[in-house]
């Protein structure tokens, strides 16, 4: 298995494409250079879809050559961590 901080980077490419595809639409690092990414439950104003967010997901890990027990360390990463709320308000 490859080291945590190169799955880190995987997710951060996840998480860049996901806040480029949802509503609204965000650049993940200019989000995190304001300090947005500091502030409390900050991910609940954007929104995608969960179908989106798996398919964003799959293609990024398939992309990498990602295995499966890589791929589920990245999916629990990203879906406790910040991923964009995907129930409609």
């Amino acid at each position: 298995m490859r080291s945590k901080r190169y799955l880190w980077n995987i997710c951060m490419q996840i998480y860049k494409e996901m806040y480029k595809e949802a509503k609204p639409s965000a650049d993940f690092v200019e989000l995190m250079n304001l300090g947005i990414t500091k502030k409390e439950n900050w991910f609940m104003n954007y929104y995608l879809s969960t179908e989106k967010q798996q398919q964003i997901i799959n293609e990024i890990c398939k992309a990498f050559k990602c295995s499966k027990q890589e791929k589920r360390i990245i999916e629990n990463e990203i879906y406790l961590g910040s991923a964009p709320t995907g129930v409609k308000k």
